[in-house]
């Protein structure tokens, strides 16, 4: 782990929570209606699905962030060059990859004729999961850090 000066910024985890709630809320209550198959949940059933999924999407943001910042130092959450975003994103990417292979893998959900997808070691996946894990935790960053002194 790298050492910090004691006037270096810190890095700001509950903005980058608070931004990936915002941002997955967003995004989840705006696609689970028509590229998930959830009509036949029940109200209850659904609801309780949609904001458990919103906060292990939180729990997803920080552990990108986590991952980012061990494979690229604190720099790639705070001020960060081209090359730690490449890092960020692809955490992101990779960790979107698997996290929705092996939700399909556990049955957890089923998706409309309108979720593009793509088969990965005979499953079928969804795109829009992987863009969502793949892009929210970087916009997250980016906006828990802007403007920061």
């Amino acid at each position: 782990m790298q050492s910090r000066s004691s006037n270096a910024p810190s890095i700001p985890w509950a903005r980058i929570a608070a931004y990936g709630f915002l941002l997955n809320m967003l995004w989840e209550f705006g696609q689970c209606g028509f590229l998930y198959d959830m009509w036949n949940w029940g109200f209850w059933r659904g609801s309780a699905w949609m904001w458990g999924a919103i906060v292990g999407d939180v729990g997803i943001v920080l552990g990108v962030a986590t991952m980012t910042r061990l494979a690229a130092g604190d720099k790639a959450l705070i001020s960060a060059s081209v090359r730690e975003w490449t890092v960020l994103l692809a955490v992101g990417f990779v960790a979107g990859v698997l996290l929705e292979w092996l939700a399909k893998v556990l049955g957890l959900w089923a998706y409309t004729e309108l979720m593009p997808t793509i088969t990965l070691f005979g499953h079928t996946v969804g795109l829009s999961p992987i863009v969502q894990i793949t892009v929210l935790p970087a916009l997250s960053v980016a906006v828990a850090t802007r403007n920061r002194d």
